[in-house]
C-alpha cells in the first residue's frame, strides 16, 4: 500500500515524544487548532470531543476522551453534525455516556444521554429535527425469553428534546429486529431497515415513519438491509444475500439486485429491484469474479456526495467486504465498490476492485448480517463533495493506527494514510482502528476510531485545510442548553407497580343530601378530613451497565423498604428488607438476563405511627416507570 502526501504538504515538525503526558497534549491541539491562518493542503489532525460535564462539585476533567465505539458519523452542514455512540461507562472505562455528541463547527460536545448505541444510525429529517437506531433501555417486558438490546428501538429528536421513543418487548412475534440503516426522504417519510425475519414474518425487517405513525414492514424478498441513502431524491438500500437467505420467483439466485429503490409513501410497490448495468460494456453489476458466489460478498454500504436528504447529490458510491471465509462451493471476492454518476440524460454505474495491501479491508462500525456477526462496513466510505473521489476506511492487521485511503474515480488509490500521524499527539494507550467516516465539504472529512477497548474506540480525527467555520449557534448544537437526559415511556419499558391500592376517595365530591323541611336547626361545621402524606416521595429509576437498576427515592417517615423483580407472579430478584429512616435513599438490584422480570414493585411499609402510603407505597400511583 503505497502512501502519500499529496494532500498533505509540508507537516510541523515532529514532536519528541509520540505518548506526551496530559499537558503536552492540551498544548499541542492548541496549537493544532489555534491558528486562523487557513492552510493550503488538507492534513488530518487529531480532534477528540470535549469531555461530558463533570457532576455538580467536580471539577471538569482537563483532558480530551475517547467516546466509546461510534456507531455513525452524520453532518447536515460543516458546522451541524452528530455521531451516536454506545459510551464508556463502566469501572475503569470512563466517563461517557450512551448517547449522542454535536459538533458546532469547533467543538463535539455531549448533546444526549440516552438514546445511544454502539452500532447506532442517525438519520436526519431536517437541520432541527432527526432520527437514531438506538439500544434499547434496559428493563423490558419478556415473555418467550432473552435477547439482545442493540439497535433495536428508535429514537425521534426535534427542537433540542426526545419527541418520540418506539420500542417493543422482546422475543416476542411482533418484536422490532436488529436495524442496520436509517434515512429519511422529508420530516414524514423516513425508513429503517434491518435483518430478515423467521416465520411467520418472512422478508427483510422495517420500520417507516409516515408523519404520524412508525409502522412495521416486512419487505418481500428475505434479505438483510445493510445500507440507505437519499440519491437526489431517490432512495436507495442494499441488502446481503446469505446462504439460507430464500428466494422469490422473480429473483435470479445466480445474480439477484443487491440494490433496492424505496419508491415513495402510497405508491406499489413499496420496493423495487435495481438491476445496474455497465453502460460501457452493458454488463450486469456487480461482476464477482470467476467462480465468485453472490453469498461470497458482504452487503453494501450506501454514501452520497450531498445532503443527508438528497440534495446537491452528484455521485452515490456502494462499497462492500469480502467474507472473511468464502462459503462453501465458492471462490472469494474482492474488496468491490460501485458508483453511479447522475448524467444530464441518464445514470451511469461504474464498478471498481481497489488494489489494497494483503490482509486490508474495509473497517467502520459492526454490522449484523442474519445471525452472525462480521467486520461490518457501516459509513466505511466518505465522497467528497465537488470531488470525484471518496475516502475509505480501512482496517489493516500489518499497520497500527487507524488506516484511510483515498480512492479515485478509476479505481487508483492515490494516498494512504496511518493515524495518528508522527507528529500528532497520541492517546495513552491508544492503538485504535479506523471506524466510520464522512465528509461534509471538499478537504474537510471526520474519522473515528473502533477498537476493542475504552482507550481506543471514540477518538476522533479531522480533515482540514485550516478553514474556520463558523460556529453554529442554533441552542440545539452550541452546547449551551442541558444536556438532553430523557426519553419518553415506549412499549418496551416495564412498569413500577405500587404494593396498595390507592384511598377510595370516589365519594369525596359528592353533596351531602338535602336536610328535611322543619324548624331551623343549629349547623355543625363539618369535621375536617385527615390529610395523609405520602410515604414515599421524588421517586427516580435509571439502569448501570445494562443490568444493575437503581431506585432513588425520599421518605418522609421510617419504613420496611424492599424491591422485588417478579416475572409470572415469581419472585426472580429482590433486595433485602431494610428500616430505613426518613430521608433521601437508593437501592440497587442486579438483574439476570434469563431471568429477566416482567414487572417490578417497590414496596414501603410505615413503620408505627408512620404515615400512610397513599396512591400506593411508591408513592407515586399506579403506573411508574423505570428508566429515563
Amino acid at each position: 500500500m503505497k502512501s502519500s502526501n499529496r494532500r498533505n504538504g509540508s507537516r510541523p515538525g515532529a514532536r519528541a515524544c509520540a505518548r506526551p503526558v496530559l499537558a503536552a497534549l492540551v498544548i499541542a491541539l492548541a496549537s493544532a487548532f489555534g491558528s486562523g491562518s487557513a492552510r493550503a493542503e488538507a492534513v488530518w489532525r487529531f480532534a477528540p470531543p470535549q469531555a461530558p460535564p463533570a457532576p455538580e462539585g467536580v471539577a471538569p476533567a482537563p483532558y480530551p476522551v475517547p467516546v466509546g465505539e461510534v456507531g455513525d458519523i452524520s453532518f447536515w452542514a460543516p458546522n451541524r453534525g452528530l455521531l451516536i455512540t454506545g459510551g464508556t461507562e463502566g469501572p475503569g472505562k470512563g466517563p461517557v455516556a450512551a448517547g449522542l455528541y454535536a459538533y458546532d463547527g469547533s467543538t463535539w460536545h455531549q448533546l444526549a444521554t440516552v438514546c445511544g448505541g454502539a452500532e447506532g444510525r442517525i438519520a436526519w429529517a431536517g437541520p432541527d429535527e432527526f432520527w437514531t437506531i438506538s439500544d434499547q433501555r434496559p428493563g423490558q417486558v419478556l415473555t418467550g425469553g432473552g435477547g439482545s438490546l442493540e439497535s433495536i428501538s428508535l429514537c425521534h429528536f426535534r427542537d433540542g428534546e426526545v419527541v418520540g421513543s418506539y420500542a417493543m418487548p422482546l422475543a416476542e412475534a411482533n418484536s422490532y429486529l436488529h436495524m442496520n440503516a436509517a434515512v429519511c426522504r422529508n420530516p414524514s417519510d423516513c425508513w429503517f431497515g434491518g435483518e430478515d425475519g423467521v416465520t411467520p414474518n418472512m422478508g427483510a425487517f422495517h420500520l417507516h415513519w409516515d408523519g404520524s405513525t412508525v409502522t412495521t414492514v416486512y419487505e418481500p424478498e428475505d434479505h438483510t438491509v445493510t445500507g440507505m441513502a437519499d440519491f437526489a431524491g431517490e432512495l436507495y438500500e442494499s441488502v446481503q444475500i446469505a446462504g439460507n437467505d430464500v428466494f422469490q420467483p422473480n429473483e435470479q439466485p445466480e445474480h439477484p439486485a443487491v440494490l433496492h429503490a424505496i419508491a415513495p409513501a402510497g405508491v406499489t410497490p413499496t420496493f423495487e429491484d435495481v438491476a445496474t448495468f455497465s453502460q460501457a460494456e452493458h454488463k450486469r453489476l456487480p461482476e464477482y469474479g470467476k467462480g465468485v458466489q453472490p453469498t461470497a460478498l458482504q452487503g453494501f454500504d450506501l454514501a452520497t456526495d450531498g445532503n443527508p436528504l438528497g440534495s446537491g447529490a452528484t455521485e452515490l458510491w456502494a462499497v462492500a467486504n469480502p467474507l472473511v471465509e468464502p462459503p462453501h462451493g465458492s471462490n472469494a471476492a474482492s474488496l468491490t465498490v460501485l458508483r453511479l454518476v447522475k448524467g444530464p440524460s441518464e445514470n451511469v454505474w461504474s464498478q471498481m476492485t481497489p488494489q489494497l495491501a494483503a490482509g486490508t479491508r474495509l473497517a467502520g462500525a459492526s454490522t449484523r448480517i442474519g445471525k452472525a456477526r462480521e467486520n461490518g462496513i457501516s459509513d466505511a466510505i466518505a465522497p467528497e463533495p465537488g470531488g470525484t473521489g471518496a475516502w475509505l476506511s480501512l482496517r489493516s492487521e500489518s499497520r497500527g493506527g487507524a488506516v484511510v485511503a483515498h480512492l479515485e474515480a478509476n479505481g487508483q488509490v492515490d494516498e494512504t494514510e496511518v493515524l495518528p500521524a508522527a507528529d500528532e499527539p497520541q492517546p495513552i494507550g491508544y492503538r485504535g482502528d479506523a471506524g466510520p467516516i464522512v465528509c461534509t465539504a471538499p478537504h474537510d472529512c471526520w474519522l473515528a476510531t473502533a477498537g476493542e477497548g475504552a482507550a481506543t474506540s471514540g477518538w476522533l480525527f479531522h480533515l482540514t485545510d485550516g478553514t474556520q467555520l463558523a460556529r453554529n449557534t442554533d441552542p440545539f448544537f452550541d452546547g449551551q442548553d442541558p444536556v438532553i437526559a430523557s426519553r419518553p415511556i415506549d412499549g418496551g419499558v416495564p412498569v413500577l407497580y405500587p404494593d396498595l391500592p390507592p384511598v377510595d376517595d370516589s365519594l369525596a365530591n359528592q353533596l351531602p343530601p338535602a336536610a328535611p323541611a322543619g324548624p331551623p336547626t343549629q349547623t355543625l361545621a363539618p369535621a375536617k378530613r385527615k390529610q395523609t402524606k405520602r410515604l414515599v416521595e421524588h421517586i427516580k429509576s435509571r439502569f448501570l451497565h445494562r443490568r444493575e437498576l437503581v431506585i432513588s427515592f425520599t421518605l418522609t417517615a421510617r419504613a420496611h423498604v424492599q424491591l422485588l423483580g417478579r416475572r409470572k407472579h415469581k419472585v426472580v430478584a429482590s433486595t433485602r428488607r431494610e428500616s430505613l429512616k426518613p430521608g433521601r435513599h437508593k437501592l440497587s438490584l442486579r438483574l439476570d438476563p434469563a431471568s429477566w422480570p416482567t414487572a417490578m414493585q417497590f414496596k414501603a411499609t410505615p413503620i408505627g405511627g408512620s404515615p400512610s402510603a397513599e396512591g400506593g407505597s411508591g408513592g407515586s400511583g399506579s403506573g411508574d416507570t423505570i428508566g429515563t
